[in-house]
């Protein structure tokens, strides 16, 4: 996807990128001379998208006149808007399981800012205008509201980009705290338990993961007493989970279950090679990690052995998939909006681009489609498992779940299928989100061993 300019009338149109990039999140500089935007390779999504800047002339623009400003950074960008400060570019990054803020310039290495952020809330809208800086900033106790930040104030944070820095929870910059603009959730939260948020990193067969453990609010996690978990697998797969005041989990946990968000290898915001290394080999790492995530949980204290679920969204209810043929360890599974079948996927979802690129064309390569479609090792399954689609699902079509239910059934695995009528891939209409966590929720207690 290219960038060209064009006049207002009409004329002049200019090419200014080289057909190497998918290009987005364009940002003129303030004098028009300059023009920012984000670019990621059109045929790996897991190499990091990178800040690009391009100079435009009176003349026609060659595509040598763009430049990444990136470096090595290696994480992506342009999950939010980016913004010009001046002559540097403010962008928000994925960072350790962390959407901040960066700053990016013409000869400069990228510096991380904004440690006033923490590392218990996440950055989840991001703007830049005449000075002032405004963030949405989601806290997994607090909610969700706008913060104003002088954007002079992000200066001078490179000494952030150190381990320490990285890992530190709560403020650790020099920056000044932001200001608080709204209190969108204030009376719901007063009203309501939300969960503490923990950090957790493990070993997964010799590499160090990350995931993020909602916990109840009367949880003591230094003298534990068992719960039982939910794990929650998030989507993607480049993806990556951040600290957030998410219903789901809040719901769970005032209802005691712990919550665990597994940052499996393939996630980014880990840099490029902790996410490719799944590229074309879907499966076997992510369902390593995910269940070392669990038995971390087990071995802590925190999570009952006998009380374990499991459920994910897309990505996470292909792994869902994946993990319920690997394995008898939950009591219960929900696989959402996954594809389970990716020979019979392609050309019915709107992937068959992706599905090229990393796994070839399923008649050059079936082996590869084969490998990645849990639907062979229906066998293999016998955790009781709630499937769900969305009627109109053009990334996951309704059809995979279907597939995946009738087999369950034909084995005699306790299964349910629901469908949500014209939804995509998402649940929006409010009482269909209602009706999804009552449905999960119903499925766990149904066969939990304590119920």
């Amino acid at each position: 996807m290219d960038v060209y300019t064009i006049a207002p009338d009409g004329s002049d149109l200019r090419k200014v990128t080289d057909s190497e990039l998918t290009a987005y999140q364009l940002q003129w500089h303030p004098d028009g001379d300059r023009l920012a935007f984000v670019g990621r390779d059109p045929e790996n999504g897991h190499v990091p998208p990178e800040v690009h800047v391009a100079e435009l002339g009176d003349e026609s623009a060659p595509s040598e006149t763009y430049e990444s400003w990136s470096a090595d950074l290696d994480r992506p960008v342009g999950r939010y808007d980016i913004s010009w400060h001046g002559d540097d570019l403010l962008a928000p990054i994925g960072d350790e399981g962390l959407t901040r803020l960066a700053r990016f310039r013409a000869d400069a290495d990228p510096e991380r800012t904004f440690d006033a952020q923490g590392r218990h809330r996440t950055v989840e809208g991001f703007d830049l205008r005449g000075g002032t800086a405004v963030v949405v900033l989601s806290d997994p106790q607090e909610g969700k509201d706008l913060y104003a930040v002088d954007a002079d104030d992000f200066e001078g944070e490179a000494e952030a980009t150190d381990a320490e820095g990285l890992e530190a929870e709560g403020d650790t910059g020099t920056d000044a705290s932001p200001t608080r603009l709204t209190e969108v959730n204030d009376e719901l939260v007063a009203d309501h338990r939300t969960p503490e948020c923990r950090r957790v990193t493990f070993e997964s067969e010799g590499h160090e993961v990350e995931a993020i453990a909602y916990l109840p609010e009367d949880f003591d996690s230094e003298n534990p007493e068992r719960r039982p978990l939910i794990t929650s697998i998030p989507g993607g797969p480049v993806a990556y989970d951040a600290p957030t005041f998410d219903f789901d989990f809040s719901y769970w946990t005032g209802r005691g279950y712990v919550v665990l968000r597994v940052n499996y290898r393939g996630s980014s915001s880990y840099g490029r090679e902790f996410s490719e290394c799944i590229r074309a080999d879907w499966g076997p790492r992510e369902t390593a990690d995910v269940l070392a995530g669990v038995e971390e949980l087990v071995e802590r204290g925190w999570a009952d052995p006998d009380r374990l679920f499991v459920a994910g969204f897309s990505y996470g209810g292909i792994t869902t998939g994946y993990l319920v043929a690997e394995t008898d360890r939950f009591a219960a599974g929900a696989a959402e909006h996954g594809v389970y079948d990716f020979r019979s996927a392609f050309g019915t979802d709107d992937c068959h681009v992706w599905w090229a690129n990393d796994f070839g064309l399923p008649w050059e390569n079936p082996e590869a489609y084969e490998a990645a479609s849990s639907i062979g090792d229906v066998g293999e399954m016998d955790t009781p498992l709630l499937v769900t689609a969305g009627g109109d699902d053009w990334r996951c079509p309704p059809s995979q779940s279907e597939q995946l239910y009738v087999s369950l059934k034909k084995r005699g695995v306790p299964a349910k299928l629901v469908v949500y009528p014209d939804e995509h891939h998402a649940i929006g209409d409010p009482d269909r989100a209602i009706h999804r966590l009552e449905a999960l929720t119903d499925w766990f207690e149904r066969h939990d061993p304590d119920a």
